[in-house]
């Protein structure tokens, strides 16, 4: 995944209705084929669903506020209509007049209000606890802002021929104005700035410090499918076990075996975190944590919901460490790359560290050279073994490395980065980090359900007017079982992955906000709304009126079996965990091309590049704002 330099977020519509808009539409749009007004933008429905004025514990919303997190869930959810979960307009949107076809809702748009009000009470809520715990805004962070608002100005905005107060107009709604749109974003980081914190406090148990770490083998045979296959399915699972000499054999059984096409998907090692297996999953959950368990132990368990797995016990996994933090700068110039860009790139580089007094003076001079496209990328960055680059990896652990210590490095991979020591700093993995967000979520949704504030709009929503229908109503709702995950960038990408897949810490994408750097969570305003909503209807308090470069061992592999309408089934459940889980969590998703690091240290330079590592071929994160 491409990391997004954090003054970069916030380009919300721009981006993801670039992502879902079709060629063709039944609007009428300019001699160029665009939008020019909103409702052409988005179709006839969404605006009749906006300009509600919405109460927070006694005070008013600002209109474009909640019109701001209306938007962005009607673009969230259109992911899911132009995927085909959802009834969908010619403009791929969800139609909102179309009919609901679960309980609980006469129409999608009746589910819409809801999904919407609860993205935006969640934000009220976290601000709201923000300002009793006294977390503020950081000077460094109303920079961003201000680099974001000009950046908005001057590059968005002029390069469609607009103001930027006609430029949000256009995107985030009538009446909206610098002035009011900043103020949005501003309680937009003091959310993330909050859960940060929540996550830098929490109390994490030596169970979750140091959970199982389980390789695994999926031969799918759920429950429902038929005798025969389930017993073809058990004899290979068996014969596989015996076939082992030891777990290092495993691998490679493994490997032939999904080669051979006798497994769902291709496997790998995964960490497994206790309370996050499915119901049907609990014997996969009770082996792993079985106390007599030693490394080495290889078994068959069943899983109902997906077949049999052949696990072994690779030991624990420590999720929190100690490792170096090392400053940089990268002048991009890979071994491919002709000479004389590689003796510019190290002249730049040497300028850049001849220039430092100390190291602190590398921080603003990498900014810079960033911003002027001299560097590719910049930041500081923690260094757990293994992840980065070898070049990278071995100037950061060298012997007899200080503080303040400055170098110029060379990668084949990448280029010459100007690198400092900052020294050593605990690191937490992303996996362990979702715990405490989950806690954070469900903290939230307890209080959204118990009515714990008074949220509410006087004013009633209308029926949606009826919109060209690119799609049937699909005879299932969105699945939202306590294992889907309404943020997966790919919700049709169903693996048997044990640890199923949810949100990375760094990484929940709201299609509104472009994911941040180097962020302990972005927008997490919109945790679970969708399964919130599902599973809280009539419980909660709406009215009527959302390129690190990880080593991703669990390996995403595609099966024959994996057609849409055999995903869309699966998707409802997530076998058998609620949680993504690999051999590095701490890291996000690796792309070698990046466009641009993060001030907080997050990027994509120091990694390894894809084809560094077979195994990065089974990543399951993508983000559609990539293609900026």
């Amino acid at each position: 995944m491409k990391m997004k330099k954090i003054s970069t977020i916030i380009l919300a519509a721009a981006v993801s209705a670039s992502v879902i808009l079709p060629g063709a539409t039944a609007l009428a749009y300019n001699e160029n084929g665009e939008p020019e007004t909103f409702e052409e933008l988005y179709g006839n429905q969404l605006v009749n669903y906006l300009n509600h004025q919405y109460y927070f514990d006694g005070e008013a919303i600002p209109v474009n506020e909640s019109n701001f997190y209306f938007i962005n869930s009607f673009l969230e959810l259109g992911n899911y209509a132009n995927m085909g979960y959802t009834p969908a307009t010619t403009l791929n949107y969800l139609d909102l007049a179309a009919e609901y076809p679960g309980d609980g809702y006469g129409t999608w748009g009746d589910y819409f209000v809801e999904y919407a009000e609860n993205s935006l009470e969640m934000s009220c809520i976290l601000c709201k606890r923000a300002e009793e715990e006294g977390v503020k805004l950081s000077d460094d962070t109303l920079a961003d802002i201000d680099s974001l608002m000009e950046s908005m100005k001057t590059g968005n905005a002029a390069s469609a021929n607009m103001t930027l107060d006609e430029y949000l107009q256009f995107y985030y709604g009538p009446g909206n104005d610098e002035v009011n749109f900043r103020k949005v974003v501003e309680k937009y980081y003091l959310t993330d700035a909050y859960s940060k914190k929540y996550c830098e406090d929490y109390v994490y148990s030596d169970e979750q410090k140091n959970p199982p770490y389980i390789r695994y083998a999926l031969f799918y045979a759920p429950e429902s499918a038929d005798q025969t296959t389930k017993d073809t399915a058990l004899a290979d699972a068996t014969a596989m076990k015996e076939a082992c000499t030891g777990i290092d054999s495993l691998s490679d059984l493994i490997n032939t075996a999904y080669t051979d096409g006798k497994l769902y998907d291709q496997g790998g090692d995964v960490v497994l975190f206790k309370g996050q297996i499915s119901p049907e999953a609990e014997d996969f959950e009770a082996w792993a944590y079985d106390s007599s368990r030693k490394k080495g132990d290889i078994d068959v368990v069943y899983d109902s919901d997906w077949g049999y797995y052949v696990v072994g016990y690779l030991g624990t996994q420590e999720q929190i460490s100690f490792v170096p933090n090392i400053r940089y700068a990268l002048f991009y110039a890979p071994e491919t790359d002709d000479q004389t860009n590689k003796d510019n790139a190290l002249k730049a580089a040497q300028a850049m560290k001849d220039a430092c007094s100390s190291i602190n003076d590398l921080t603003g001079l990498a900014k810079t050279a960033y911003e002027n496209g001299t560097v590719r990328d910049q930041g500081d960055i923690l260094v757990p073994k293994g992840q980065m680059v070898a070049k990278f990896e071995e100037w950061a652990y060298g012997e007899g490395r200080t503080e303040g210590e400055m170098d110029i490095i060379y990668a084949p991979e990448y280029g010459y980065f100007v690198v400092g020591y900052l020294g050593i700093e605990k690191s937490i993995t992303d996996s362990l980090k979702q715990i405490a967000l989950k806690e954070l979520s469900d903290s939230i949704l307890e209080e959204i359900k118990a009515k714990s504030h008074d949220f509410h709009t006087d004013e009633t929503y209308g029926p949606a007017p009826a919109a060209p229908t690119a799609t049937p109503v699909p005879d299932e709702a969105i699945p939202t079982g306590p294992d889907f995950n309404p943020y997966s960038t790919d919700p049709t990408d169903a693996s048997g992955n044990p640890a199923g897949q949810n949100m990375s810490t760094a990484d929940v994408l709201v299609v509104v906000f472009i994911t941040l750097a180097g962020v302990a969570i972005a927008a997490v305003i919109v945790i679970l709304i969708m399964y919130a909503v599902k599973n809280n209807k009539n419980g909660g308090n709406t009215s009527s009126g959302k390129s690190d470069g990880k080593k991703n061992d669990s390996g995403k592999g595609k099966s024959d079996k994996s057609d849409k309408s055999e995903k869309a089934e699966k998707s409802e459940k997530k076998a058998p965990a609620k949680k993504k889980a690999s051999r590095d969590e701490d890291e996000d998703d690796e792309d070698e091309d990046f466009i641009g690091g993060s001030d907080d240290g997050d990027s994509d330079a120091w990694k390894k590049p894809d084809d560094s590592d077979p195994d990065d071929a089974g990543d399951e994160d993508s983000d559609p704002d990539d293609e900026e």
